[in-house]
């Protein structure tokens, strides 16, 4: 949900939204983000498409789910205006992976060399991600920042391996293409 996910008033209702690329993502929302949230919450998510872009977006109208989100830190409306952050003790582990599979890449920089990219509009939430893989043992680079974006980098190899090792992401198309890296 602090990756790709929003809540947004509709009407009288609040809609539980997480957006992703039409094939890039659509397996890592199918079968890894609906069925954690619907066993969470006991719900069933819609799939929809958007017409003329290249987007999918698994939804749910519903109040209770958007409380119980809004307690955990989850704010409605957009995500970058203040701190964003959870506000709930959570494990490292599983934020890092949840974030990086929807707002990270790997990528190859030079000939074999690898390096892991966390990217994001919200200062506060790139600063918590960074916070959360020192405390884990990874040694982050600092973090920068463009007209738009803030990012930071895992570039030690041996730190990218253990990343994909340890943090273990599921997301298919990172493991993709680590692994063709």
């Amino acid at each position: 949900m602090f990756g790709d996910g929003s809540l947004s008033k509709v009407g009288g209702s609040i809609q539980l939204t997480i957006t992703g690329h039409k094939v890039e993502d659509k397996e890592y929302l199918l079968t890894h983000v609906c069925p954690l949230l619907e066993q969470e919450f006991s719900i069933k998510l819609r799939v929809r498409h958007r017409p003329c872009e290249q987007t999918m977006d698994v939804y749910i109208y519903s109040k209770e789910v958007a409380m119980v989100l809004a307690s955990w830190g989850m704010p409605l409306g957009l995500k970058n205006a203040g701190t964003l952050q959870p506000a709930v003790e959570l494990s490292k582990k599983e934020f890092v992976r949840g974030l990086f599979d929807t707002d990270g890449c790997i990528y190859r920089k030079y000939n074999n060399y690898k390096q892991v990219q966390f990217k994001g509009s919200s200062l506060t939430l790139i600063q918590y991600a960074n916070e959360a893989l020192r405390n884990l043992g990874f040694r982050p680079s600092k973090i920068t920042n463009d007209d738009t974006r803030y990012k930071f980098y895992l570039s030690r190899q041996n730190e990218v391996n253990l990343f994909f090792k340890s943090i273990a992401p599921a997301n298919n198309k990172h493991l993709n293409r680590y692994k063709a890296i």
